[in-house]
C-alpha cells in the first residue's frame, strides 16, 4: 500500500515533465491547462404515446401481469421515474402486452388498444434508450473531467467492461425488434455497477487531460528553432539535458502511461460506439474520427515523440 501511495501520478509526472523543459528552455508564463468538460445536452423523448389504456380498461386486464405493470407505473413512483426506469418500463410493457394479448379476441377493442400501445412503445424504445444515455446520471459522468488518478490498480475494468457490452448488446436488441430476449431488471443493476467504479469518467478524462498536455507541450516546443536548442559552435550541453528530461519523464513514466490508456481504450471504445453512436457524443468514439478519444490521444503522442524525432536529427545527439 505504502509503494502505490508513493507512486506520482500522471498529473504530477507531466507537471514535472513540463517544469524541467521550462527550467531548461527559460520559459517564461507557461501553463498547463485541462480540457473543457465536454456538455451533454439534455434529451427529451416527445414520445407521448397516442393509445392510453385507462381505468375500466385497466380492470379488464386484471387477469395480465400487464395490470399490476401499469398500475405500478402510474403511481407516484412512476411518475418519478429515472430515464432507466421509463426505459425498463417500456420493455417490461410490450413483453408483459405480448402474453395478455392471448387473453382477448383479435376483435376486441381492448385487444386493438394492447396491441397498438405496445407497437407504439416498440417503435419509440430507440428514443428512450437515447434519453438514457443523455439524461442518467451514470452515463454523463463519463464525460466529465475527474480529478482521481487512473492507472493498472484502479478498480472496476473488467466489470465495466461486462456492463458495457450488456448495455451495447442492449442497443442492438432494441434496434433489431429482439424485445423479448430483454432482461429489464438488468438495466438498472448495469447502472449501479457503472456508477459503482466510474470508470469510464476516470478513463475518458485521463485520455483528455493527456492529450491535452501533449498538445500544448508539443506547441511548446516548436516555438524553439536549431539556435534555441543547440547553438552552433557551442558545446550541446543544453540539448544532452533536454534529451534527459525526454527520457526520465516522457519515454520512461509518460509513455508506458498512455499505452496503458490506449489499450484500455482499445477495448472500450468499440463498445462506446456501439452506445453512443446515434448521438452528439458520436465524434468523440467513433473509431473513423479524428477528433474519437482514442485517436486524438495516439495523434499527439505520435506528433510530440516525432518532434523530438527531429529535435535528435536537428542537433545530431543520440537518443541512446
Amino acid at each position: 500500500m505504502a509503494l502505490i501511495a508513493c507512486t506520482p501520478s500522471s498529473g504530477d509526472v507531466n507537471h514535472t515533465y513540463t517544469q524541467r523543459l521550462e527550467n531548461v528552455l527559460k520559459t517564461e508564463s507557461f501553463k498547463l491547462s485541462k480540457p473543457s468538460t465536454l456538455a451533454v445536452n439534455h434529451f427529451t423523448e416527445n414520445t407521448e404515446d397516442k393509445a392510453t389504456i385507462g381505468m375500466l380498461e385497466l380492470a379488464q386486464l386484471r387477469q395480465c401481469k400487464l395490470a399490476t405493470l401499469i398500475a405500478e407505473h402510474n403511481n407516484q413512483l412512476g411518475k418519478t421515474a429515472t430515464p432507466a426506469n421509463v426505459l425498463s418500463y417500456q420493455i417490461k410493457f410490450i413483453q408483459n402486452a405480448n402474453e395478455c394479448l392471448e387473453s382477448f379476441e383479435e376483435q376486441d377493442d381492448l385487444f386493438k388498444k394492447i396491441k397498438l400501445t405496445a407497437g407504439q412503445k416498440q417503435a419509440n424504445l430507440a428514443n428512450y434508450f437515447k434519453a438514457m444515455l443523455l439524461n442518467e446520471t451514470e452515463f454523463k459522468q463519463s464525460w466529465q473531467l475527474s480529478s482521481t488518478h487512473i492507472d493498472e490498480n484502479t478498480a472496476g475494468f473488467s466489470e465495466t467492461v461486462s456492463a458495457m457490452e450488456q448495455i451495447a448488446k442492449l442497443n442492438t436488441q432494441i434496434n433489431t425488434g429482439k424485445i423479448n430476449a430483454i432482461e429489464p431488471e438488468q438495466i438498472i443493476s448495469q447502472l449501479e455497477v457503472l456508477n459503482r467504479f466510474k470508470y469510464n469518467k476516470l478513463l475518458i478524462s485521463a485520455a483528455r487531460v493527456q492529450t491535452h498536455y501533449n498538445q500544448q507541450l508539443t506547441a511548446l516546443l516548436m516555438q524553439y528553432s536549431k539556435d534555441d536548442l543547440c547553438p552552433a559552435n557551442k558545446n550541446k550541453q543544453k540539448a544532452q539535458t533536454l534529451s534527459n528530461v525526454f527520457k526520465k519523464f516522457y519515454l520512461e513514466q509518460l509513455q508506458p502511461y498512455q499505452s496503458f490508456l490506449v489499450g484500455r481504450l482499445e477495448t472500450l471504445q468499440p463498445l462506446y460506439q456501439q452506445i453512443w453512436h446515434d448521438t452528439e457524443m458520436a465524434p468523440f468514439v467513433d473509431s473513423d474520427s479524428n477528433t474519437a478519444i482514442l485517436q486524438s490521444l495516439k495523434h499527439s503522442a505520435k506528433s510530440h515523440v516525432a518532434w523530438w524525432q527531429g529535435f535528435y536529427r536537428t542537433c545530431e545527439i543520440s537518443p541512446l
